[in-house]
C-alpha cells in the first residue's frame, strides 16, 4: 500500500478508462505541477512524482514486485487499458514532493528497527547534522506517522488519520511510543539534483502508450468513440470558476483577505479566468501575482504559496 500523503487532493477516484496518460502527464508538466499522480487497482499501485513540472520518478508495484522507469510506464499503461482501476492526483509543495521521492525510491538508512532499541534523540540529532532530505516513519500494524525533513529540519508531520500535513509532532510522538513501534528512515538527494533528470525528456511515453494499446488490441483514442468525462471534456467556465476559487483560498491561507483580493486583481488585469487555459498567459499571471503578494507580507511563505497555485492550475486543467 502506498505510504505517500493524501492530504491535498485535486482529483480522486477518476475511472482509468477516461484517462490518456501522455496527455495528462504532459499537461501536469507544462503547468509546473508538484505532487503525485497515482493509479490503484487490486494488487497493483503506481505513483508518478512531479517537482515543479519535472517528472522525477515513477514506481509501479504488483504483488510486492517493484518496477521503475520504462518498465513501470509499460506496466502502468497496460493496467490503465486492461483493468478497472482509479486515478488520484494529490498536490504537494515541492519540498514535500522531494520527501515523497525518498519514500518511494530513496536510500533506506533504517528499516523496521524497533524504536525502543534506538536512541531516537541522538538519531534525530544526527539526521539534523547530516542535513537529511527525506522521511522518518514510525509505525505499528495499526498506526503510522511520518516526519518530513528538508536540510535536516522537520517541515511537516502526517499520520494515518490526518486530513492535512500538520505542523505539530504530537501524533508522531504518540505512535513512536506505542508498544512494538518500528521506525524507517529514508533519504534522497536535494531538489536540484532530483530535477536534473526529467523522465518526460528521457522516455518516449507516447510510443510506450501506443505499444500498450497495440498489445491490448484496442482502438487508439483518436479512433475510439469519445466518452463523456474528464479526459475528453475541454475546461468550461464552471471548472475555471472553481479553479479561481481554489486559488483565492490558497492565497487567503497565506495572506488572509488581502491574498484573495490580490488574486482577483491580478486575474482581472491579466484578462479574466480564461487566460488560465493558456500556458504563457498563466505564467505571466502567476509572475505578477508573486510580485504583488510579496509586497503584502515579505515574511509570508510566498514561494510555497506560488508552488501550490501552480500545482492547482496544472492539476485542475490536466484532466
Amino acid at each position: 500500500m502506498s505510504l505517500l500523503p493524501k492530504a491535498n487532493p485535486l482529483y480522486e477516484k477518476i475511472p482509468a478508462h477516461k484517462f490518456v496518460p501522455p496527455e495528462v502527464l504532459n499537461k501536469l508538466a507544462k503547468g509546473g505541477f508538484s505532487g503525485n499522480l497515482s493509479y490503484s487497482d487490486t494488487g497493483f499501485e503506481a505513483d508518478c512524482i512531479f517537482i515543479k513540472g519535472t517528472l522525477i520518478c515513477i514506481s509501479a508495484c504488483e504483488n510486492d514486485r517493484e518496477k521503475t522507469g520504462v518498465e513501470a510506464f509499460s506496466l502502468l499503461f497496460d493496467k490503465i487499458i486492461a483493468a478497472a482501476g482509479e486515478i488520484n492526483i494529490y498536490r504537494m509543495t515541492a519540498d514535500l514532493a522531494v520527501c515523497a521521492h525518498a519514500l518511494l525510491l530513496g536510500t533506506k538508512l533504517l528499516t523496521g528497527n524497533e524504536v525502543r532499541r534506538i536512541d531516537m534523540r541522538e538519531t534525530l540529532v544526527q539526521l539534523r547534522n547530516q542535513g537529511l532530505n527525506g522521511v522518518v516513519r514510525f509505525y505499528t500494524a495499526e498506526r503510522s506517522a511520518m516526519i518530513f525533513y528538508k536540510d535536516g529540519q522537520p517541515i511537516g508531520y502526517y499520520h494515518d488519520n490526518a486530513g492535512t500535513v500538520e505542523t505539530s509532532s504530537e501524533e508522531s510522538r504518540k505512535i513512536a511510543a506505542l508498544p512494538g513501534a518500528l521506525v524507517d528512515i529514508c533519504s534522497t538527494k536535494s531538489m536540484e539534483e532530483l530535477m536534473h533528470n526529467n523522465l518526460l525528456h528521457l522516455v518516449n511515453i507516447d510510443k510506450l502508450w501506443e505499444a500498450a494499446q497495440a498489445r491490448q488490441a484496442i482502438p487508439r483514442p483518436e479512433e475510439a468513440p469519445v466518452e463523456p468525462g474528464i479526459a475528453a471534456a475541454e475546461p468550461d467556465d464552471e471548472k475555471l470558476q472553481g479553479l479561481v476559487e481554489d486559488l483565492k483560498e490558497i492565497a487567503a491561507a497565506y495572506l488572509s483577505k488581502e491574498g484573495r483580493v490580490a488574486v482577483e486583481t491580478c486575474l482581472q488585469k491579466a484578462g479574466g479566468s480564461r487566460i488560465l487555459l493558456d500556458v504563457e498567459q498563466t505564467g505571466a499571471f502567476v509572475e505578477q501575482l508573486e510580485n504583488e503578494t510579496r509586497s503584502i507580507d515579505s515574511n509570508a511563505r510566498i514561494e510555497e504559496m506560488i508552488d501550490l497555485m501552480k500545482s492547482e492550475i496544472a492539476g485542475r486543467l490536466a484532466v
